[in-house]
């Protein structure tokens, strides 16, 4: 039993080290300009609609009500939708992980003038003690003594995918409210 116990947790810090080896790759391609991009004509309501059915059993898993706004009528972006997709995945899963339990996640989509812009507003579970910007940058956890689960990485190569595709995230925090934005250039219908 104890062998199995310590073979068990090898397993999890191994696969905790290749993820982080993975992370770690991608965000060297993407700061170093290395990552292959395949640009195309992309409707974004589609592609958030896809994201949330690709993650809808953890929403349903969760406590979280989702509340969604989408654009009224379509909306285009020039992106490479893979990496556009992780970056929504990345954000959704945060806030499905970080929210404090039976509140509601807020998405909506907007345009702003000639940009698209998409917020993903939730309460955290915890209080940020820092700087929420910094969330951004490499190895920088929203909750400093967690200690498990991610690299620390995940946001930074949002950052990353979304500065490749001319566009910008932020967050901000107050009072446990959290919001991401993800701002990209708007392409013509």
């Amino acid at each position: 039993e104890y062998a199995r116990d310590y073979v068990r947790i090898i397993t999890q810090k191994s696969v905790r080290l290749k993820n982080l080896i993975q992370d770690l790759f991608e965000i060297s391609k993407a700061a170093s300009g290395n990552l292959q991009m395949d640009l195309r004509k992309l409707e974004i309501n589609g592609l958030l609609m896809q994201t949330l059915a690709e993650l809808d059993e953890k929403i349903e898993a969760s406590s979280l009500e989702f509340k969604i706004q989408y654009l009224e009528t379509p909306g285009y972006i020039l992106a490479d939708g893979g990496r556009l997709y992780n970056v929504f995945d990345n954000l959704i899963t945060n806030a499905i992980k970080y929210s404090m339990e039976n509140t509601r996640v807020y998405i909506q989509i907007e345009r702003l003038d000639d940009q698209i812009c998409i917020s993903f507003k939730n309460i955290a579970n915890y209080e940020l003690k820092f700087d929420p910007g910094s969330l951004t940058e490499r190895f920088v956890r929203g909750d400093v003594s967690r200690s498990t689960e991610g690299s620390g990485l995940g946001l930074a190569i949002a950052k990353e995918i979304v500065t490749l595709h001319g566009g910008t995230i932020t967050a901000q925090s107050q009072n446990r409210r959290t919001t991401f934005r993800v701002t990209l250039p708007s392409e013509q219908s």
